[in-house]
């Protein structure tokens, strides 16, 4: 019988990340009751690299803020969220996490996959789980060959992983390819759990070694591996390093910056008819953090959210983790947040941290009332229209991802004469965002218009979506010289 799904830890938001604040133990009984539930669910183990690439990849960072569960991969993390709130309970590796995930699966009569990894490392890691845990149930092991995410058998993976019904899946990838493979398809595969694990296997194969257990404890691990394996590792972490100090050295000026007192937001009465207005308020604990959530949700009632940041001088990294939650919440709903009054302080630790795409700021009745009509299914779901010259213009939603990709894709196909269509133009000039679901899309649309002989040509891309597309690399296949 399937229980309900236990709801998120308390979520502290580091260098823009949200995590989620549990040992070891109980991110097992999380997963032991997400599994009992059904629902899918992905989770996320984090270090720093994770976090350099966020930064750098709007997309990871999206599937970063909205997974079920993120754990901290990295010792500096649990440093850091001591500086910027509540301290993080502990360091969740990866690497030991999976063999407490086996043990779990064993015990309750689950079953495991393992996805990814070089030829032959998936099996072994296999061997190794089953000969510790007598019992285990594998489910399978596939090792799918070589290719970037946009490139790779999607539908061979998926009918092995629909053949073998796993209770857990260990998604071996690296990241961002693990993350972006799993954001894809995480709502249809049917995998109650699926965990991003990296080098996880490779460490269960004996491909690599992990380092003593008294490295472990000194915070040194990353020493022992890049010592181990140089000429791959050495810039990498060497990176991650500078990357660690440059943060921290922005942190702290951020955080020590003089501010000034913002006035009192005072929205019009057509903004009240819009939108729920709500104070923001200090969050002291989680439990505050997840009653203020709830609170506001409740109260919105499926509208969308004015949060007046006046007066909230800066954000701690629980009430940061809380407004993330929260927008993501109301995403989830087809709803947005929008912040209000913020001050310059708290206005510049969200631009430090890449979050203003995603926490959007409306400091005006004009600028809030804009971004609220920008959200209306008219103008956020795109469209399509046939003109008589043969040309096909689709105007594109504010953003293209998994979540809206099937309705959107029902909307081309039901577009009458597609034979005949000369030439189809993709009106990108409203779209923030696109995921690796939406690139597929467009490369396949891209190939049935070049075996129709047709064109198809993307129209007002902005920089933020042009930067994802070069990401990819399919910037050059599916932009034209002047929309480049």
């Amino acid at each position: 019988m399937a229980e309900t799904a236990t709801p998120p830890p308390a979520t502290v938001a580091v260098l823009g990340i949200p995590f989620h604040n549990v040992t070891f133990q109980e991110a097992v009984q999380w997963v032991r009751a997400r599994i009992l539930s059904r629902q899918p669910a992905y989770i996320a183990t984090v270090n720093m690299d994770f976090v350099m690439q966020a930064w750098r990849d709007p997309e990871l960072q999206r599937i970063l803020i909205e997974a079920d569960l993120v754990v901290a991969d990295g010792i500096p993390i649990v440093w850091l969220s001591g500086l910027l709130g509540p301290r993080l309970k502990e360091r969740v590796t990866g690497s030991d996490l999976v063999p407490m995930l086996a043990e779990l699966v064993r015990d309750h009569g689950f079953s495991l996959f393992h996805l990814g990894g070089a030829p032959g490392v998936a099996e072994k890691a296999a061997a190794t789980l089953v000969r510790r845990f007598p019992g285990l149930r594998i489910a399978g092991c596939y090792s799918p060959p070589y290719a970037d995410v946009l490139h790779m058998n999607h539908a061979d993976i998926l009918e092995r992983l629909r053949k073998a019904n796993p209770d857990l899946v260990l998604v071996a990838f690296g990241s961002p390819k693990q993350e972006k493979f799993a954001k894809m398809h995480g709502r249809h595969w049917g995998v109650p759990v699926a965990i991003g694990v990296g080098g996880s296997l490779d460490f269960l194969a004996g491909a690599q070694k992990r380092a003593p257990k008294i490295v472990q404890r000194l915070a040194l691990e990353w020493l022992w591996r890049m010592a181990s394996d140089p000429p791959r590792l050495f810039r990498r972490y060497m990176g991650n390093l500078a990357f660690f100090g440059r943060t921290l050295l922005q942190l702290l000026w951020v955080r020590c910056r003089p501010d000034r007192a913002e006035a009192p937001v005072s929205v019009d009465s057509a903004v009240r008819r819009a939108a729920h207005v709500e104070p923001c308020i200090r969050l002291a604990c989680a439990s505050h953090a997840e009653t203020f959530c709830a609170s506001v949700l409740e109260k919105a009632a499926g509208r969308p959210v004015v949060l007046d940041m006046s007066g909230v001088p800066w954000l701690s990294s629980l009430e940061l983790g809380a407004l993330l939650r929260l927008a993501t919440r109301l995403r989830r709903q087809g709803q947005h947040c929008i912040l209000s009054g913020a001050g310059r302080r708290v206005r510049r630790l969200l631009a430090w941290c890449h979050l203003t795409e995603y926490l959007e700021a409306g400091n005006s009745d004009k600028a809030i009332l804009e971004r609220i009509r920008e959200w209306e299914p008219a103008f956020r779901d795109g469209g399509i229209r046939l003109d008589p010259d043969g040309r096909v213009q689709i105007t594109l939603p504010l953003e293209l991802t998994e979540a809206n990709l099937d309705s959107f894709r029902r909307t081309v196909e039901a577009c009458p004469d597609r034979e005949s269509v000369r030439e189809w133009v993709l009106q990108a000039s409203s779209t923030s965002f696109v995921d690796s679901s939406a690139l597929e899309y467009f490369l396949l649309l891209k190939k049935q218009a070049v075996a129709r002989g047709t064109t198809l040509r993307f129209a007002g891309v902005r920089p933020s979506v042009r930067w994802i597309f070069r990401l990819a690399k399919v910037e050059s296949v599916l932009l034209e010289p002047e929309a480049r």
